[in-house]
C-alpha cells in the first residue's frame, strides 16, 4: 500500500478513515448471492437487487453531484454516507424477505451517492499538483488491498458465525469510521 509513501497529512488520514470503512464494507459482496438464496431468492433476484443498488446509485450520483458543492463541509456528506450504510446493514440484521433486500440496497445507493463523491472530492481537494497519479494510486491501491483481504475475512466470518455477525462487524466499522471522521480538525479535511 502505498499509503506510507504519502506525506501529505490529509491524504494520509482520509486513506486510513476510508480504509476502516472499505474493510467492512468490502466483506459482503462477494457473499451476497448466498445470503439472498438464505433469503428465499435465485440467480434473478440477486441480478435484481444487485441493479436496483447501482442504477439508484447512478442515478443519486447525479442528482447529489449538482448540489454537492454548494456544501462547504464535504465531510458532513461523508458522515452522512456512512450513516445510510450503517442504517442498511443493521437493516440486514433483520430482512426476512426478498423486497427488505430491495429497500435496504437504496438505502446503500443513497450512502453511496453522498458518500463517495462527496470524500472524492475532499480527496482531490488536498492532491498535490505534482504527485496526483502517485496520491491516487495510494488510495487505490489501499482500496484493492484491504477489499481482497476484506472478500477473504468476510466469507470466513459468514462461514463461522452467520451473516448478522458479518454485519455487525460491518456497521461497527462504519461507525468506527463516522466516528474518526467528525474527530478530525475541519481544517484537516
Amino acid at each position: 500500500m502505498l499509503v506510507f509513501f504519502i506525506k501529505n497529512k490529509s491524504l494520509k488520514v482520509l486513506i486510513a478513515i476510508n480504509s476502516i470503512f472499505i474493510l467492512g464494507a468490502s466483506m459482503f459482496p462477494p457473499v451476497f448471492a448466498l445470503f439472498v438464496e438464505e433469503i428465499g431468492g435465485g440467480a434473478v433476484a440477486v441480478g435484481s437487487i444487485w441493479a436496483i443498488f447501482a442504477i439508484v446509485t447512478g442515478i443519486l450520483t447525479a442528482i447529489f453531484s449538482r448540489h454537492g458543492d454548494k456544501i462547504k463541509e464535504k465531510e458532513y456528506l461523508v458522515a452522512g454516507g456512512y450513516v445510510f450504510r450503517i442504517v442498511a446493514w443493521i437493516g440486514y440484521i433483520f430482512a426476512s424477505s426478498l423486497w427488505h433486500l430491495y429497500v435496504l440496497q437504496i438505502v446503500l445507493a443513497i450512502g453511496e451517492a453522498i458518500g463517495t463523491t462527496a470524500f472524492n472530492a475532499i480527496y482531490s481537494e488536498h492532491l498535490n499538483k505534482d504527485r496526483r497519479i502517485k496520491q491516487w494510486g495510494a488510495w487505490s491501491s489501499s482500496n484493492t488491498i484491504i477489499g481482497g483481504f476484506a472478500a477473504l475475512i468476510g466469507g470466513m466470518i459468514v462461514f463461522q458465525f452467520g451473516f448478522q455477525v458479518l454485519f455487525l462487524i460491518m456497521a461497527s466499522l462504519t461507525i468506527i469510521s463516522f466516528i474518526l471522521l467528525m474527530l478530525q480538525p475541519r481544517k484537516l479535511l
